[in-house]
């Protein structure tokens, strides 16, 4: 934050990789180019981008705390430019648990315990993982206003409701999404899951008045193919950024507080919103139950 206030822009940098199952040197030494070359204010990478996803019973191997003030000396992260937001499994009480760490420096002054963990399909996170238990924001020393969501959390839409009623700017989604259905020629992924994703963005966006980046994976493992189509989408639900499904990249926006006024004009939600009415039904409602 400058003397006269919250910086006016963020240069806010996707990066969409196929991490190595594993391979925490090589992808923590990826991810460090990756933000080297982005140069940008803030760097979010994939759900689990230092480790890939299928971890298994090396979870517990891999596990590494995270709370805030630790120091993650690995693969050049703790030289990297800015801000990075990185995907790992966190050992702590409780856990492992499948976290998102926000790393100035190598050391963590942020981190997001997934809330919710599917176990449909292919997946099967609630074996491995612990459940986080808080939704919080946190202030970057510009003055921007971040929230967290890993990857399945963004499908509950009532954790993007309270990060809006924390106040956030920007919403950060880390995600490992596996391709699913086959979408019409000519569309701009092959996959139907992806404009899901899209929509589910496009709206959060637009109602609360804010950026949203989705930073997903590419690449296979273990025979399931993730279908990247990382976005970044203004707080209007315009789509800034998009990458395909198929190739590592990264996505470079410049993020503008007057854009987030602009978007915010014609709308009231926010101001409007009435908490005491949503924790009184929402308490009534599980007294009834």
């Amino acid at each position: 934050m400058t003397a006269t206030g919250p910086a006016p822009t963020l240069r806010l940098g996707v990066a969409q990789l196929a991490p190595r199952l594993r391979a925490v040197d090589e992808n923590a030494a990826m991810i460090a180019a990756a933000a080297a070359a982005a140069a940008a204010d803030l760097l979010v990478t994939p759900e689990l981008s230092l480790t890939g996803y299928e971890l298994g019973d090396a979870v517990h191997v891999l596990a590494c705390g995270a709370a805030p003030g630790t120091r993650l000396r690995v693969g050049g992260l703790e030289r990297a430019p800015g801000l990075l937001v990185v995907g790992l499994p966190e050992n702590d009480i409780g856990g492992p648990y499948n976290t998102a760490a926000a790393l100035h420096r190598g050391a963590v002054v942020f981190r997001h315990r997934k809330l919710y963990l599917p176990t449909y399909g292919m997946f099967d996170e609630g074996r491995w993982f612990g459940r986080g238990s808080t939704v919080d924001a946190w202030t970057m020393p510009s003055g921007w206003r971040v929230g967290i969501l890993i990857c399945e959390d963004f499908w509950h839409p009532a954790l993007a409701y309270l990060l809006a009623a924390h106040g956030i700017e920007l919403l950060l989604v880390p995600a490992a999404a596996a391709g699913r259905g086959v979408w019409a020629a000519g569309a701009h992924s092959a996959f139907a899951s992806n404009d899901a994703w899209e929509r589910i963005a496009r709206t959060t966006a637009q109602l609360y008045g804010i950026y949203v980046a989705l930073a997903n994976r590419v690449g296979v493992e273990g025979g399931v193919t993730f279908s990247g189509g990382s976005l970044i989408v203004g707080p209007d639900g315009a789509i800034l950024q998009r990458a395909d499904e198929r190739t590592p990249t990264t996505l470079l926006a410049e993020l503008s507080r007057a854009e987030l006024a602009r978007a915010r004009r014609p709308y009231a939600h926010a101001r409007d919103d009435d908490q005491h009415l949503v924790a009184r039904e929402l308490a009534r409602l599980i007294q009834a139950r």
